[in-house]
């Protein structure tokens, strides 16, 4: 028998038994050590998938930009408020809505036209030169002009937030009325009568926020002093009318 075949055969003799210093708490603390390993390496994996089809799947989810970028969420839109609009426009935007409308509600009118300025109360149009404002002057006042059967004529408007509008509007009249508003808005109704005829009919509106709108009509003519009728050329429903339609934007 050779070397080799006796080596191999002690071998096999003992290739069961245990070595000399085997410990068999040492041997169960080294499983144990594997199986938490293996543990962790499997916990890892399963994390690391989840990451990716996390990072895949949210991007179709996130909100964009205009520009397809992902919207930041540190960055909140802007939430501030539109700018006011400029007395100059509000002015012409109101005059010519008046126009279109006080048109519609007396077809038998003509060279119907508005003429509003801001900061200046009851201005008159032909002055060549424009008032100075003062601290009680309204928001914006004007006139809406129209030639009737009986000749040119205007009718007075007046915007403000002063209240002193309403303290004496009143005084001396005939009538004088409230009519609240659905919206919330209260119109009063004023007419002045001379005789058997009215020689003023105003409608005032009043606002929640203290805004006032105010449109009148006298028996002359306002924008100059002149040209006196034996009554107002606008009752008193039409003027309600106007000052309420809602489209006409007074605020």
């Amino acid at each position: 028998m050779s070397e080799q075949e006796i080596r191999e055969g002690m071998l096999l003799a003992v290739w069961d038994e245990p070595p000399l210093d085997f410990d068999p708490d040492t041997l169960m603390r080294r499983v144990e050590q594997k199986k938490s390993r293996r543990r962790a390496l499997v916990a890892v994996g399963v994390a690391t998938a989840m990451i990716a089809v996390a990072s895949l799947s949210l991007p179709g989810l996130l909100p964009r930009g205009e520009d397809g970028q992902l919207a930041s969420s540190q960055e909140p839109p802007s939430s501030s408020a539109p700018p006011s609009e400029p007395v100059d426009e509000k002015a012409r935007r109101i005059g010519d809505k008046l126009v279109e409308k006080f048109g519609q509600r007396m077809t038998n009118l003509k060279e119907v036209y508005a003429d509003f300025r801001p900061g200046v109360y009851a201005y008159q149009p032909n002055s060549p030169t424009i008032p100075p404002h003062r601290p009680n002057d309204p928001e914006l006042s004007g006139f809406v002009h129209f030639t009737d059967h009986i000749g040119q004529t205007a009718l007075q408007v007046v915007v403000t937030r002063n209240k002193a509008i309403e303290t004496y509007l009143c005084s001396g009249a005939t009538i004088c009325h409230n009519v609240a508003q659905d919206d919330g808005t209260t119109v009063t109704q004023i007419q002045f009568v001379e005789g058997q005829e009215i020689t003023q009919s105003v409608a005032l509106r009043k606002f929640p926020s203290g805004y006032y709108a105010q449109i009148s009509s006298f028996s002359s003519n306002p924008a100059t002093g002149s040209g006196l009728r034996q009554t107002v050329p606008v009752g008193v429903d039409v003027l309600t009318a106007l000052v309420t339609d809602p489209d006409v934007r007074w605020e």
